[in-house]
């Protein structure tokens, strides 16, 4: 099996008998990580995001309780189901792992086809709900994420801007007379139109970890650039706009069609100012705006 295709599980237990041995049992078929206690435990998985973390109960200074209560409270963790693995009697137990998050038991000793069984079990859950997740938040024409998922991460990405000091620059770009075109060339062709965009956006914008390019509406994008003044916005914007402009796109019929689109620009510095996130969304959108009013086909930055 390819390693690129393989699920990793982070596998922890206090005892190396016992961690040996889920190693043993599960390691032909998954990439593993490993912890030898609960404060181990959720550094590995919050450095590695496994897909799956077994879980031991029975640990030193921090159980497997206080390891899953942490695991759930983290945003980075808490989609990640848990396997607890134990020895207890599993009445009260079971109650309580299943209570505080955890999707599943183990009971040692290890039947390995019985552990084998449930892994895949989760994983299956697991691969199903990304897929999902992964549908519900791209743009089915482009494949670009979608304006949920930006508007989700876009909330992220200024809270971390503004703890850690830096600088964020938006472009809110809208596809001139789109309308037009797909009344001309039909929609399909228009969503040839979008895709080739879609494909200039990526390429040209995002340069830096972090940077996100997202289908907005019908007829615009949005692109997040990292630690961006005005200066560096209007730069990327004005790429963009030229690249997109000089794109050909050729029709059913041989035509040779042009795109052009209309760009606004605005940027945050958190180190000189404190600012609202619906002021900096809606002050772009009045510059796109203005690039549209003042004759389309241009950048336009907020001042």
């Amino acid at each position: 099996m390819n390693d690129e295709r393989k699920s990793t599980i982070l596998v922890v237990d206090d005892s190396r008998v016992g961690l040996m041995h889920l190693v043993q049992i599960l390691q032909d078929d998954y990439i593993l990580h490993t912890a030898a206690s609960g404060v181990e435990a959720v550094q590995v998985a919050k450095a590695t995001m496994p897909d799956l973390i077994l879980l031991d109960v029975v640990m030193p200074q921090m159980d497997g309780y206080e390891a899953i209560t942490i695991l759930k409270n983290s945003l980075e963790t808490r989609e990640i189901p848990v396997i607890f693995i134990t020895s207890l009697g599993q009445d009260g137990n079971e109650e309580k792992g299943l209570a505080l998050g955890a999707v599943d038991y183990i009971s040692k000793p290890y039947n390995p086809a019985i552990v084998k069984l449930r892994v895949n079990s989760q994983l299956r859950i697991v691969n199903q709900m990304k897929k999902i997740t992964e549908l519900s938040l791209m743009d089915t024409v482009t494949k670009l994420p979608n304006r949920h998922y930006f508007s989700l991460r876009l909330r992220d990405e200024w809270d971390r801007a503004r703890s850690e000091k830096r600088s964020l620059g938006l472009l809110m770009m809208d596809v001139d007379k789109l309308r037009t075109y797909n009344a001309i060339y039909g929609f399909g062709q228009g969503d040839i139109g979008l895709i080739s965009i879609a494909g200039i956006i990526s390429k040209e914008a995002l340069n830096q970890p972090g940077d996100i390019a997202a289908r907005w509406a019908d007829d615009g994008f949005v692109v997040l650039l990292q630690n961006a003044d005005i200066a560096l916005c209007n730069t990327v914007g004005e790429e963009l706009r030229a690249a997109i402009e000089q794109t050909e796109i050729v029709t059913s019929e041989g035509d040779k069609t042009n795109f052009t689109v209309s760009i606004g620009a605005n940027a945050i510095d958190f180190t000189a100012e404190v600012g609202d996130l619906e002021h900096f969304i809606s002050n772009a959108d009045a510059a796109l705006y203005l690039a549209k009013e003042l004759g389309r086909n241009q950048v336009v930055a907020h001042s």
